[in-house]
């Protein structure tokens, strides 16, 4: 069947900094579900971190270094640009709004962050603008019952065909694994002056280096 859209991931996150975690799962998710483009959207105020270590600027540099190097990934720094914290509705209705018949949004979501979902800003509004992708993560399922499963159930789905015969409103658990690698991790290796090289890309290394990042909090 030829698809009638673009399919594009949208990958949002602190990015502090982006790695090996955050790349290759994307890759993968790519080549199994025919996506066109992945979007890399580093946030600037998340409601759910207080800080983080890298500027905005090092982290979008970094974020468009990825972007360069691949012809999958988009770097997007819209919610670097807004004023107001970056909640993924706001973001998910701009793109959606963009052009609404020529592409399809996937939002990839780990499923560490699927649990919480339910109690995210709007979170019943950002399943109009796009069909979800959830990455498994080890030691992380879903609860078998109780309110989040049963709101998680409206949109639960199994069938990827059913995600490609609408444009919104799916939640569908892919079987590609998140790698255990974190971002908490790599700041920590930095600053006990151990090498994280094999967790990112050498550009990303590079850079890191170069302006002396994660040596202190």
């Amino acid at each position: 069947m030829t698809k009638q859209q673009q399919y594009i991931g949208v990958l949002g996150g602190s990015f502090d900094p982006i790695h090996f975690g955050h790349i290759k799962p994307c890759m993968e998710v790519t080549n199994r579900y025919g996506l066109d483009q992945v979007r890399l959207l580093p946030c600037k105020v998340s409601p759910f971190k207080q800080q983080t270590f890298a500027s905005d600027e090092q982290r979008w540099q970094m974020v468009k270094m990825v972007a360069s190097n691949s012809e999958i990934f988009k770097a997007d720094r819209r919610e670097l640009d807004r004023v107001e914290p970056s909640f993924s509705v706001l973001t998910l209705r701009e793109m959606a709004n963009e052009e609404p018949t020529k592409n399809k949004l996937f939002w990839l979501l780990g499923m560490d962050a699927l649990i919480g979902f339910p109690n995210w800003h709007l979170a019943t509004e950002i399943m109009r603008y796009c069909h979800v992708l959830v990455l498994r993560r080890p030691g992380y399922e879903l609860p078998l019952d109780g309110d989040v499963r049963a709101w998680l159930d409206q949109y639960l789905c199994e069938d990827f065909q059913e995600l490609e015969n609408t444009m919104y409103g799916h939640i569908y658990m892919t079987d590609i694994e998140m790698l255990d690698i974190s971002s908490t991790e790599i700041r920590e290796m930095i600053k006990k002056d151990e090498q994280p090289r094999s967790k990112m890309p050498g550009g990303i290394w590079n850079y890191i280096k170069r302006n002396q990042l994660y040596l202190n909090d």
